[in-house]
């Protein structure tokens, strides 16, 4: 067959009217957008980008409208459908509107389900065609489109560098005007006539996408839903709950399957189909399994704003599941239709605001916590009274605590509730060896990586009492000197100048008796208190008192030992 050029063109100059006379607003729109980008680049300009987001935007919204009414009564729409772009295009606050999660989800979210939606094709059949023509006819746009931008580009700047006007301005202003010209004029007007070219059609199957689908994706979600079985398995025989993580990978998993069952309907020869009929009914214990991994994670750590939006999403996946237990309910378009109702829920009533439930939520997770390690006051205060060594075990709860914090600081008011400036305010009055890991959430740090050995010191500055009922007194004895005491083999000896002698102590019993007097425990694997560390040092029995200087403690897998490393004093009877 011979490519006649005068032919395509005119093809082309037709499909080109009839595009302009069925969408004329949204080109409309697209051109004023094309423009305004154009004059700001050759001004030297920054253009206002929250008013441009908006004529893109408004362009899709009056697509939807179009597509709607049709060519019947309900036309008349589209030609107003316009007017409530004017006063949200001049709107004082629209730039901070842009930057919110509720425009995000509207523009991003609900008008893209909406033009999936705006067909009303009950048929699951045909809202999966129609989902393939936007999708082809959005492809197919943007390589024609970028093709040629690409090849005039190489022919500018070819032609450029041979004759050497590389660095005139007017070719980076081409080249910039050029690809708006493409990107917001060209790449839509060819995705509305291929839209308008295709409206209604049924694709036939796909050799690469049978291969894909059959071959490739079927066989790994078949393994994927057997490995979550088997993990269902292990925990009804371990009796223990999911991880919390294991909600993301569900729904990762069954939003997979459910895309894959719907694009199986193209093809004329389909393998497990005995896997994707019975869909529903064996993602039924696996959505469970979501279920149980999102309630703990959330009772772990409190709602977020992207576990909010987990929730969200779990419900829509729970709701199609349910869907498609029965083949007259199965319909992706009720589907769509759910989904734009969960979001736009969560979008604009003030009650259900993911920023709002999410600081709730890790407030109450600040009080709980916080009234867990006693620093809760009546008030509602935290109390910033220094945290000692002995906290160190609960160093895991101080890291939740702090990242509560971090969270609701966000809320200046939600956060002046606690009486902290900052969440800094927490980790200030944390010891060394617990700082790094509350305050960054190390992996690694001084108080996980333990000493067999605890070192005791005696205070400064002490007062020692309740020596009338001694009759001698030896001090200054912290120089080591064998003539006045040893302790050697596990026996603490007092010679005090004389050959043999005068006192004995074996270091078991000595440890013994400072244990149980102190209730110091070396297992805690942490240093003692100020006030566990006097009782330590501090020996008494019926035949002397000793105030030791210094004792080492060895943590051994069979028992602990006991080193004395000075003396200070020792009283006899």
């Amino acid at each position: 067959m011979k490519w006649n050029f005068r032919e395509r063109m005119a093809g082309f100059r037709e499909g080109f009217v009839s595009v302009w006379r069925r969408h004329t607003l949204e080109l409309l729109l697209l051109l004023a957008l094309t423009v305004i980008l154009i004059v700001c680049n050759e001004a030297d300009q920054y253009p206002n980008v929250a008013r441009l987001v908006v004529l893109g935007w408004g362009a899709l919204l009056l697509l939807i409208v179009n597509r709607l009414a049709g060519q019947t009564l309900w036309r008349r729409i589209y030609w107003v459908a316009w007017a409530p772009l004017v006063p949200l295009f001049l709107w004082p606050g629209l730039s901070d509107w842009i930057d919110t999660e509720q425009a995000l989800i509207t523009m991003l979210i609900l008008t893209p389900l909406a033009l999936l939606a705006c067909r009303w094709a009950v048929s699951n059949e045909r809202f999966v065609a129609d989902a393939l023509v936007y999708l082809r006819s959005g492809l197919l746009a943007m390589l024609f489109a970028y093709v040629g931008y690409g090849l005039f580009e190489a022919i500018l700047w070819s032609a450029a560098y041979i004759f050497r006007f590389a660095d005139a301005p007017w070719v980076v202003h081409l080249t910039a005007d050029l690809f708006y010209v493409v990107q917001f004029f060209a790449v839509p007007t060819l995705f509305l006539m291929m839209l308008d070219r295709w409206e209604g059609a049924r694709f036939g199957s796909s050799r690469v996408l049978e291969v894909l689908l059959n071959w490739v994706v079927t066989p790994a979600v078949i393994i994927y839903a057997a490995i979550l079985y088997l993990y269902l398995v292990k925990i009804l025989f371990t009796w223990s709950l999911p991880e919390g993580g294991v909600a993301y990978l569900v729904f990762g998993f069954t939003m997979t399957v459910l895309l894959v069952k719907a694009l199986r309907q193209q093809l004329a020869r389909r393998i497990g189909d005995w896997f994707y009929d019975r869909l529903s009914l064996l993602s039924l214990p696996i959505v469970a399994l979501f279920w149980v991994g999102v309630a703990r994670r959330v009772g772990e750590y409190g709602l977020t704003v992207s576990r909010i939006y987990l929730l969200v999403c779990g419900s829509v996946m729970t709701v199609c599941i349910l869907l498609f237990l029965s083949r007259r309910t199965g319909r992706y378009l009720w589907v769509v239709l759910a989904s734009m109702a969960a979001f736009a829920s969560v979008a604009y009533i003030p009650a259900l605001s993911p920023r709002q439930a999410a600081l709730r939520s890790q407030a109450r997770r600040v009080e709980r916590i916080a009234a867990g390690l006693g620093r809760l006051e009546e008030s509602g205060r935290l109390s910033l009274a220094p945290a000692t060594l002995a906290d160190t075990l609960y160093k895991k709860e101080y890291r939740e605590l702090y990242e509560a914090l971090e969270y609701v600081e966000r809320d200046s008011a939600a956060f002046a509730r606690f009486g902290l400036e900052t969440s800094d305010d927490l980790a200030e009055i944390l010891p060394k060896e617990m700082y790094d890991y509350v305050r960054w959430g190390a992996a690694v740090d001084v108080a996980v990586e333990e000493s067999p050995f605890i070192w005791v010191y005696l205070p400064q500055n002490i007062c020692i009492g309740e020596f009338d009922s001694y009759s001698r007194c030896y001090v200054n004895l912290t120089e080591w000197s064998p003539e006045i005491y040893t302790f050697k083999n596990d026996t603490l000896r007092f010679y005090l100048g004389e050959e043999h002698p005068v006192l004995e102590i074996p270091g078991a019993e000595l440890l013994k008796t400072q244990l149980e007097r102190s209730g110091f425990d070396p297992s805690r694997g942490v240093e003692p208190t100020g006030e566990e560390a006097l009782r330590l040092l501090d020996y008494r029995d019926e035949r002397c008192r000793i105030l030791f200087e210094r004792l080492m403690i060895e943590r051994l897998d069979s028992a602990d030992r006991l080193s004395v490393e000075a003396v200070h004093s020792l009283w006899l009877r």
